[in-house]
């Protein structure tokens, strides 16, 4: 692989491609616990300034850059982004505790899915999160990382204790039905490989599911799932809307943590099953009320909707509207939502520390 820096090429080739296509770069950047700088940049091989065998000046793709203390820089392209589909939308995090980067995008051509990467022990790995039915639309990933204590016997029925690193993915899709779906993979146990992510439809997992109806329900209400972390228990909270139930719905999710004994083969035995069901979520409703109707349009906000859940397990949505001039929020207060109230953006308040008041409002409430 070779970069380089084309302006004039790259000015060219946008005359050539038209207005409507041209994409700006995306770029994402993370210094992990060893002190490496990680960064990654999405564009077309003309902007990246990327060329190589089967790279075409206009294919799509994500490049890797890491800078480690000893000033060493390390480049790749990651595996199977090479291609005509836009790439969107880049997050990362990083746990500390397997050494494993995981970058989750979005990814556009005739249809849109959700996709991620994970980097550990010097190889990226790449999967793509399939969707429910046939083509589909992805909206809105995001991600998290949890950490839950387990314990199960060795061959010598003797305890054995560790924390798991468990990654959970949600998103929004318009398949044949609008859903909320989550995807959940054990880092340091399914060999790192994004490819073994369990995928769920969320309103499944609580026994609901099936037709749906957008009536006089607006978008923002909807295609903004979100997860988070609860407390120290390693329990993660995925709030949605369910648009057969017509709920907005906060889910603890958990899993087992006695994984009984893996040589235990003995069929239908307790440490058997235990360890068979060790990564089949757990899952409980911890709050759940109408619809939040009162939130505009997606495209009537700043940059979209976000969640904030509460000690009571209470959900805050927040959004900025399409000026920026004001942060507006509603929370659930048990029984209604209330009403819609505002911080004002002016010299006195940026928009950044409006939404950090209104979160630590959220979350400790």
């Amino acid at each position: 692989m070779r970069r380089t820096r084309l302006l004039p090429l790259l000015a060219a080739l946008a005359l050539f491609l038209g207005a409507g296509s041209a994409r700006a770069l995306e770029e994402v950047s993370l210094l992990a616990s060893d002190g490496t700088l990680h960064d990654l940049r999405s564009g077309t091989a003309i902007e990246l300034g990327v060329d190589g065998p089967g790279i075409r000046p206009d294919s799509n793709l994500i490049e890797w850059a890491a800078k480690a203390q000893d000033g060493t820089v390390t480049l790749a392209i990651l595996p199977d982004t090479v291609s005509g589909s836009l790439k969107h939308d880049l997050q990362l995090v990083f746990d500390d505790q397997t050494g494993t980067l995981v970058l989750l995008w979005t990814e556009d051509g005739s249809y849109s899915q959700v996709r991620v990467g994970t980097y550990s022990a010097g190889t990226w790995k790449t999967a793509w999160l399939l969707p429910s039915q046939g083509i589909s639309r992805a909206y809105n990933p995001s991600m998290l990382v949890t950490h839950q204590p387990v314990f199960w016997l060795d061959d010598t029925d003797t305890p054995q204790t560790k924390v798991a690193s468990i990654l959970s993915v949600v998103w929004w899709e318009e398949a044949l039905v609008g859903q909320a779906r989550l995807a959940t993979v054990f880092l340091d146990e399914q060999s790192f490989d994004p490819t073994n992510m369990t995928i769920y439809d969320l309103p499944g997992l609580t026994g609901g599911g099936g037709p749906v109806s957008y009536d006089g329900i607006p978008g923002g209400a909807y295609l903004y799932p979100a997860l988070q972390a609860d407390g120290l228990s390693g329990s993660a909270l995925a709030s949605f809307a369910d648009l057969n139930a017509q709920k907005q719905r906060v889910l603890r999710l958990q899993f087992p943590n006695n994984w009984g004994k893996p040589s235990d083969t003995t069929p239908d035995s307790p440490n058997s099953l235990n360890w068979k069901r060790r990564h089949i979520p757990i899952v409980g409703v911890a709050n759940e009320g109408p619809i939040a109707r009162m939130v505009p349009e997606a495209a009537d906000t700043r940059d979209g909707v976000r969640t904030s859940i509460g000690r009571g397990y209470a959900p805050t949505l927040s959004w900025g509207n399409a000026a920026g001039s004001a942060i507006n929020y509603t929370r659930w207060n048990g029984a209604d939502w209330d009403p819609v109230r505002s911080i004002a953006i002016d010299d006195t308040m940026t928009y950044e520390h409006a939404l950090a008041l209104v979160s630590g409002m959220a979350q400790r409430n």
